[in-house]
């Protein structure tokens, strides 16, 4: 374990993450392919009329964007919770691995059900809010790995530690509020253009 800690330092934070998401990636591919047939039946996205049912469904937005600021914030304020632990760390490092788990899961899934074809269906899932996601993920990660750092490393005292905590919180608050344009991107635009695209399915 300290010699994997070791290599890691060397490599930087920014290297060193990169690493954890490629692992994460490599993962989800496996997992795709290896369990195909434990989980085949039971991922909605492959099924027909699930895709049928959202294209015909009429949306509720306001019901669908409580739903999404639900989905968004709870994982949030979870992780900003967690980070300012002594688990902090570990949980970044485990935050980046599923990342690239979750992310090649998804896209492998997909185009192991859908082809090509399924490349629009990964536009419809994600445009455009993710513009908007995935920088505030890698922001937040980024700082929250900062103030794990400074909390751990230098000698701050109680109060020093408050204000550093503080001073990474508000932050996070901003960091929400831009999360909350995303939240109304998904809502409003990104159901709008993941509905006309599954006419194709």
């Amino acid at each position: 374990m300290n010699y994997l800690k070791q290599q890691l330092r060397k490599l930087g934070e920014i290297k060193a993450g990169l690493l954890l998401v490629a692992f994460g990636a490599v993962l989800g591919i496996l997992f795709a392919r290896i369990f195909k047939d434990f989980y085949w039946g039971n991922i909605n996205i492959l099924n027909s009329d699930y895709l049928y049912q959202i294209k015909t469904t009429p949306i509720e937005h306001s019901v669908l964007l409580k739903y999404v600021y639900w989905d968004i914030y709870k994982n949030f304020i979870l992780f900003w919770l967690v980070c300012i632990t002594s688990f902090g760390l570990p949980f970044i490092g485990l935050c980046l691995t599923y990342i690239g788990f979750q992310g090649s899961l998804f896209v492998t899934v997909i185009l192991m059900r859908y082809k090509l074809k399924g490349i629009l269906l990964i536009i419809g899932y994600t445009f455009p809010q993710y513009l908007i996601y995935i920088p505030v993920i890698f922001i937040s990660l980024r700082l929250a790995f900062w103030l794990n750092k400074s909390l751990r490393y230098e000698s701050l005292g109680k109060k020093g530690k408050r204000e550093k905590i503080l001073r990474y919180l508000a932050l996070a608050i901003l960091l929400g509020i831009v999360l909350a344009v995303g939240g109304l991107l998904e809502t409003y635009i990104g159901s709008f253009i993941l509905r006309k695209l599954l006419y194709f399915f």
